[in-house]
Formats: structure tokens, C-alpha cells, sequence
């Protein structure tokens, strides 16, 4: 199973945009997402479960959401909150989202889903929707040009530097 894992931030479109891209332009279609969320971002959540399914529903695939309580002011806690998430998907292909959230949250997701180029936590892609305007923020991805957004897959970008 393709599995999905990222953080809820404050920007709606921040958490539901990558997935939409890695849909459209990698093939990468989930069947299972969990949600890092806090009390601060709670009120997200709804928004992002139904742009999800929505989206996923294009694919003929009808989701599983789990919710991950984090303390976003507790950098140890949400480690380990990430580590066992992505630790329950053994045997599963697993994408990490580092888009949303705040920067240490980006910052462990790269360090886990890299643990050993990937291999340690069987993260296949580490993802990141880059936009070139900030103006597109807030907008659905089928409404950002494409030539405003690039979808990175940063251990591609990393195995091709140590080749």
C-alpha cells in the first residue's frame, strides 16, 4: 500500500497541494494518509480530509485518515510522534510531505525520511511543493500555473548528488 504522512499546518492548500501534485505528476497515489496535527491547527483538518478525498476519489480510491496528536512546541515529542508513524508503514511504500508545518517540523521529516538514504524507514520520496510566488499560497494546485510550482522529490535530488 502507498502510504501518505505530513504534517497539518495553517494553510490548508500547504497540506493538500503536494499530494494533488504527486498524484498528477509522479503517479503517487496513497490509500492511506496520517496527519500530524496540534490544538493550534485543529480546526484544519476537516478542510484537508475532504480536499484529500476529493481528490483521491479521482483515483477510485477512497482513503484511510489517521490523526497523530504532536506538541508543536515540543521538538523531541514530535520526533518520536514522526519516527513511529513512519515505523507502523513497514513494508508499505511511504512518502514523506515536508510542505507545511514549521521549518523543524520539515527539518525532522527530511532527517527521517533520509535515515540512510531513505532505506533505514523505507521512505521512498521525500516531497516538496516549491511555488514560485507566495501569491499562490492559498490556492487549490489545479488553479497555480505550472509554471509556478515545482514538486521536488528531495531524495532523488539527494541520490543524484552522491552519484
Amino acid at each position: 500500500m502507498r502510504v501518505w504522512v505530513t504534517t497539518v499546518g495553517s494553510s490548508v492548500f500547504a497540506v493538500v497541494n503536494p499530494l494533488w501534485a504527486a498524484c498528477i505528476r509522479d503517479g503517487f497515489v496513497p490509500g492511506r494518509v496520517h496527519l500530524l496535527k496540534n490544538r493550534k491547527v485543529e480546526r484544519n483538518v476537516a478542510p484537508v480530509k475532504d480536499w484529500v478525498a476529493r481528490v483521491l476519489e479521482c483515483y477510485d480510491v477512497k482513503p484511510v485518515f489517521e490523526e497523530h496528536d504532536c506538541d508543536e512546541e515540543d521538538m523531541d515529542a514530535f520526533a518520536k510522534v514522526f519516527i513511529g508513524v513512519v515505523r507502523s508503514e513497514a513494508g508499505n511504500e511511504i512518502a514523506v510531505d515536508m510542505t507545511p508545518g514549521r521549518k523543524f517540523m520539515s527539518a525532522c521529516a527530511m532527517a527521517v525520511a533520509m535515515a540512510d538514504r531513505g532505506q533505514k524507514f523505507n521512505v521512498s520520496k521525500l516531497y516538496y511543493l516549491y511555488l514560485f510566488n507566495a501569491a499562490y499560497q492559498d490556492r487549490p494546485y489545479i488553479l497555480i500555473p505550472f509554471n509556478q510550482q515545482r514538486l521536488v522529490n528531495v531524495l532523488e535530488c539527494v541520490r543524484e548528488g552522491y552519484q
